[in-house]
């Protein structure tokens, strides 16, 4: 019995460890997401940003947006006029 005493004792502070371990992984895991998550929306900002300031100079993009762009307003998109703000030309209500 004396020696199942050690055993056990072992037994929990290894699994005590894992635990630890597996929290560290978990946080490590986190942080990675976070990063990538930042890393797509800086992406994603610096891409509208260059479509945003190359629309009206690119027939080919215009077109593409004005295809594309209407299905992603949202109603709230549309009550704040997104539309007419990026093609004020624009006679017919694409919302």
């Amino acid at each position: 019995m004396s020696q199942s005493r050690p055993a056990d004792a072992r037994i929990k502070e290894l699994a005590e460890k894992k635990a630890q371990l597996d929290a560290q992984i978990a946080a490590l895991d986190a942080r990675r997401r976070l990063s990538e998550k930042k890393d797509e929306d800086r992406l994603k900002w610096l891409l509208g940003t260059l479509v945003f300031d190359r629309l009206s100079a690119e027939p080919a993009l215009q077109s593409i947006v004005r295809r594309d762009l209407p299905d992603r307003l949202t109603q709230r998109d549309r009550d704040r006029g997104l539309w007419q703000i990026l093609f004020p030309d624009s006679d017919e209500d694409r919302s």
